[in-house]
C-alpha cells in the first residue's frame, strides 16, 4: 500500500499535475490524522478499561472491608449487651428484685471495666480516594456516600467516652473493695515478676454490700446511660454499612 502511494506521488510530480498532487497530499495528511485519532481513541478506551477494572477491584475491596466491619459491630453489640445486662442485674439486686451470688455480682461489676474499641478498615478507601479514582466514579452520589461513611466517627467517640468513664472510677473512694479482686478475673495476672499470687474461687469483696455504695451506683448508672448511646451508634453504623455495601453492588452490577 505504501509502495503504491509513493509511486502515485512520484508520477503526479513528474507529470506536473500539481492540482491533483495537492489533493493527494491533503488526502494523505487526512489519512495520517485519522490514523492518529483512531490510535488515540483506542488508547483512551484501553486506559478507561484499565481504570474501570481498578475501580471495580477497589470497590469490591471496600465491600470486603465493610463485611469485616459488620462482624466487628455484631461482636461489639453482643459484648456490650452482656455488660449492660450485668449492670441491670446489679441494679435489680440493689432494688431487691433479683438475687445473685457474691461471685456473680463481682463478675458483673468487674466486667464493666473491660471495653472494646472500633475502627474502620479503610485501606481500600484510602487507595481509592488518594488515587483520584473516587472522584472519577460516574455515580457522584455513590462517591459522596462513600466519603460520608468513612468520615463519620461518632461510634468511635462514644466508645472512647465509655472507656473514659470506666477508667475514671476510683476504687480508693470505696474502701470495701479488696484490690486483689480486680486481678482475680484475668489469668494473665496469676504470675507477676518476683511475686506469686494465689486466688481463691470466691471474691474477697462483699459485693452484696459494695454495690449499695453511692459511688458505685452512680458509676453504674452513668455507664448504663453511655451504653445507650453506644448501642444507638452501633445500630446506625450497621445500617449505613449495609446500605453502602448494597449501593456499591448496584453500581457494579447495574440492572
Amino acid at each position: 500500500m505504501l509502495h503504491f502511494l509513493r509511486k502515485l506521488r512520484q508520477r503526479l510530480l513528474t507529470e506536473n499535475r500539481f492540482g491533483k498532487y495537492l489533493l493527494y497530499a491533503i488526502g494523505e495528511i487526512l489519512l495520517v490524522v485519522i490514523g492518529i485519532l483512531i490510535a488515540l481513541q483506542v488508547n483512551i478506551q484501553q486506559e478507561e478499561f484499565k481504570e474501570k477494572k481498578v475501580t471495580e477491584q477497589l470497590l469490591k475491596g471496600i465491600q470486603a472491608d465493610l463485611k469485616l466491619e459488620v462482624e466487628r459491630i455484631d461482636f461489639l453489640t453482643g459484648y456490650y449487651t452482656q455488660i449492660t445486662n450485668g449492670i441491670q442485674q446489679i441494679l435489680l439486686n440493689h432494688q431487691g428484685k433479683a438475687t445473685q451470688s457474691n461471685k456473680e455480682l463481682g463478675q458483673y461489676f468487674l466486667n464493666t471495666f473491660e471495653f472494646r474499641k472500633f475502627s474502620k478498615i479503610d485501606v481500600n478507601y484510602q487507595t481509592l480516594y488518594s488515587s483520584g479514582i473516587l472522584q472519577g466514579i460516574k455515580d457522584k452520589k455513590l462517591s459522596e456516600e462513600i466519603i460520608t461513611y468513612y468520615s463519620r466517627q461518632f461510634l468511635e467517640w462514644s466508645l472512647e467516652i465509655y472507656q473514659q468513664k470506666a477508667g475514671a472510677f476510683d476504687f480508693n473512694n470505696v474502701p470495701d473493695f479488696q484490690p486483689l479482686d480486680k486481678l482475680q478475673t484475668g489469668a494473665n495476672y496469676t504470675s507477676i515478676p518476683e511475686f506469686r499470687l494465689t486466688f481463691e474461687d470466691t471474691y474477697k469483696t462483699d459485693f452484696t454490700e459494695f454495690i449499695h455504695e453511692p459511688e458505685v451506683l452512680n458509676f453504674l448508672a452513668d455507664l448504663l446511660h453511655q451504653s445507650e448511646l453506644v448501642f444507638s451508634n452501633l445500630k446506625t453504623y450497621r445500617e449505613s454499612n449495609l446500605a453502602l455495601s448494597n449501593r456499591i453492588q448496584d453500581y457494579l452490577d447495574p440492572r
